[in-house]
């Protein structure tokens, strides 16, 4: 996976985009995407993990 395709995942996950229609945008597999958010904290359905990456970033955190 490329910086690119890292930042992209996580541009579209906060957006609400299910790990299935990242993958397709951004040309990796759904278990790639779906095993990269995991590791970086932006789990769970694709509204639900939009609005906890957007409340880690309002707390101060990095969101990934």
């Amino acid at each position: 996976m490329t910086q690119e395709q890292a930042a992209q995942i996580k541009a579209l996950r906060a957006q609400g985009l299910g790990y299935k229609a990242i993958a397709s945008a951004v040309g990796l597999s759904r278990d790639i995407v779906r095993n990269y958010c995991k590791a970086h904290g932006m789990e769970g359905y694709g509204e639900t993990a939009a609005l906890n990456l957007q409340a880690k970033r309002n707390a101060g955190g990095t969101g990934a």
